[in-house]
């Protein structure tokens, strides 16, 4: 679950805490995270909920009951395997509940080939008509993100949704500005040498292979056009604190998820590297967009209408692979 979301909408009313799936659960008190198990005696000791549970926290033997192990407590992350498994509804985890947290999986008919061919029919779509996507439909994007899996600690993702195309382009001068200062900054090799010391070989070739030649052709300047978030409608920044364990694999799981549901709608989505990488430097942007101090946006993803219709899948080498 994600702990917050900021919504920017054209009305100028600014943001707004949302509530229900994704308000925030109290994550100061990990000792505390599991609760003893239901008092009616339902459960049939299958042990089930103690093989799925990724840390063994739950015993059960043979006989008797599902209990909890008090020296590993501490370990529960909520992940709500054994809830979500439990034939009865018998184990119970603390800041989730049945009624609240979980739903019956209804049977669908979404077969191999019916998912290969909804894999192979999403594209990274960077061009959009001029529809404003309404609020209950971004919604269902966001909303998808609940059934993502994790590293650790999903509440401490958050998503801040700037569904006001005014927004968006009052941001683009800021983030144009911040690529076009790559170019001289690679081109000085005193700096360049800097840059590559400070940062990992991962990030100093990107910058330097990737968005160097093309800050270097102009792509990146206002006068060309929006080149950044592609006159998208919907911008969704994927943020944390710097801090927060495994946030790097949620932040990208997370949008992997609410990419994918973009696609499911109808909708056009990509992932946008560059505006994370403005947002983090610029301190304007993320006060425009409403960042926290110590968080940092690890990917943004534009939403909107396509403008065209693909007719082709494109299929790619399938990456290097090793069988043993």
């Amino acid at each position: 679950m994600l702990d917050m979301q900021v919504w920017f909408s054209a009305s100028g009313t600014g943001s707004e805490n949302l509530r229900g799936v994704f308000d925030r659960i109290p994550s100061d008190r990990m000792e505390e995270h599991m609760s003893q198990m239901k008092e009616k005696s339902r459960c049939s000791g299958c042990g089930i909920c103690s093989e799925v549970c990724p840390f063994k926290i739950i015993d059960v033997q043979k006989g008797s009951q599902a209990t909890f192990r008090p020296e590993r407590r501490h370990l529960c992350q909520r992940c709500g395997q054994c809830m979500a498994v439990c034939p009865s509804g018998f184990v119970q985890v603390e800041g989730l509940s049945y009624e609240d947290n979980f739903a019956g999986i209804r049977p669908f008919g979404f077969g191999e080939d019916e998912f290969a061919d909804f894999l192979a029919s999403r594209r990274s779509v960077r061009n959009f008509d001029r529809r404003d996507v309404p609020r209950d439909v971004v919604q269902k994007v966001v909303d998808a993100v609940r059934y993502a899996p994790f590293g650790s600690h999903p509440e401490k993702i958050s998503m801040t949704i700037v569904d006001d195309r005014r927004t968006i382009e009052s941001a683009l001068p800021m983030v144009s500005e911040f690529l076009g200062r790559i170019v001289p900054m690679i081109e000085n090799p005193l700096i360049s040498f800097f840059i590559k010391k400070s940062s990992t070989p991962e990030v100093f070739n990107t910058v330097k292979n990737h968005l160097y030649p093309i800050s270097k052709q102009g792509t990146y300047k206002l006068e060309n056009g929006d080149r950044i978030t592609r006159g998208a409608p919907v911008l969704i920044l994927f943020h944390s604190d710097t801090a927060a364990e495994a946030r790097t694999a949620n932040t990208l799981i997370n949008a992997t998820y609410a990419m994918l549901q973009a696609h499911a709608l109808g909708l056009g989505a990509a992932m946008v590297e560059v505006v994370p990488a403005a947002v983090n430097q610029v301190k304007g942007l993320k006060e425009l967009f409403q960042i926290p101090e110590k968080h940092e946006v690890g990917m943004s993803l534009i939403l909107g209408y396509p403008k065209y219709k693909y007719r082709r899948a494109i299929s790619r080498p399938v990456p290097a692979a090793n069988w043993i």
